[in-house]
């Protein structure tokens, strides 16, 4: 059997591994749980896409074997499926070209922002999904929130019924419904991303890397997602399920933005003496003040405008300063 083969299947039982660890009720489990796309990654990265496959297969099926069909196809659809095709995307290249049309030996390979603005696309989907497994109409999404905010541990951090009354937990419940699509896309986004970056890191210092490291501060996402972010973004304030469904996909892509917006930060500060200073405290502010995040979102937005990456770029040997 090919050495990839046994890696990927290999790979996927350590991510069913990690999946399952969710079950267990140790303050490990959430840290095991979360670094379960990275098997996978490292698979696909390190030994190609037919690995990538194979252990997402390999995994669903034991996920499936040991807790339940139910279970497998949330493995399958939030980790194993969108692994396997971004690492796929992220293995694609072509032959080179010059602006003539000339091809040259170099590869090409598919442009990190695309792989993003993939990544954020499937995260709205996965956000919309979850939202009408919740409830198939706003009613029944709200109550099933309600329900799962009054069986919680809420209840018996306050066995008295003094602070999370019902008219808290109500009104709770309607803000964590409104909020969830976002921050779900948000946090699979993050997660996802991490895993790869890491995943990338890992195989490109151990040799095994199937494609050259890119730099990262110069991904440029596509033009096409800037009409997608306008009209969730507006169907987000709809009444009902469809504001719900829209809420995802802006959130995600608006994470997306933000992560352009520190690319042309991190391209742009290079050399001001001042530099870890000024990351650290816009760092800060995503994390602590969510207006600092719109600010690096928007610059992301209008970056293909201001090319401000452009130039930040140092000249070259031949132009001027």
């Amino acid at each position: 059997m090919p050495i990839s083969l046994i890696i990927g299947a290999g790979s996927g039982l350590v991510s069913a591994a990690l999946f399952a660890s969710a079950s267990t009720a140790t303050s490990l489990a959430g840290l095991l749980f979360y670094l379960a796309p990275l098997p996978l990654c490292l698979a696909g990265l390190g030994w190609g896409g037919m690995a990538a496959l194979l252990s997402a297969l390999t995994g669903t099926v034991v996920i499936a074997a040991s807790l339940g069909a139910a279970t497998a196809a949330v493995f399958a659809l939030s980790i194993a499926a969108p692994t396997a095709l971004l690492t796929h995307l992220a293995l694609l290249s072509r032959p080179a070209a010059t602006p003539n049309g000339q091809v040259v030996g170099a590869l090409e390979w598919y442009p990190p922002g695309r792989i993003i603005g993939w990544a954020a696309l499937i995260a709205g989907l996965l956000a919309g999904i979850l939202v009408l497994t919740i409830g198939y109409d706003q009613e029944a999404y709200r109550d099933t929130i309600r329900q799962i905010l009054e069986h919680s541990t809420l209840k018996e951090l306050d066995r008295n019924g003094t602070v999370f009354t019902e008219e808290a937990i109500a009104s709770l419940s309607s803000v964590l419904a409104r909020a969830l699509p976002a921050a779900f896309a948000v946090i699979w986004l993050t997660i996802t991303l991490f895993n790869l970056w890491i995943a990338a890191l890992i195989v490109d210092a151990s040799g095994r890397a199937l494609r050259p490291w890119p730099d990262l501060r110069g991904f440029e996402l596509p033009n096409a997602l800037v009409p997608i972010f306008a009209g969730a973004l507006a169907a987000s304030f709809l009444p009902g399920l469809p504001g719900l469904l829209a809420t995802g996909l802006a959130g995600a892509l608006l994470f997306a933005y933000v992560l352009q917006g520190l690319a042309v930060i991190h391209l742009y500060s290079r050399g001001l003496p001042f530099r870890a200073v000024l990351l650290t405290a816009i760092y800060l502010g995503i994390l602590l003040l969510g207006w600092v995040a719109l600010v690096v979102a928007i610059l992301g937005l209008a970056e293909p405008l201001l090319g401000l990456r452009q130039r930040g770029q140092p000249p070259t040997s031949g132009g001027t300063s």
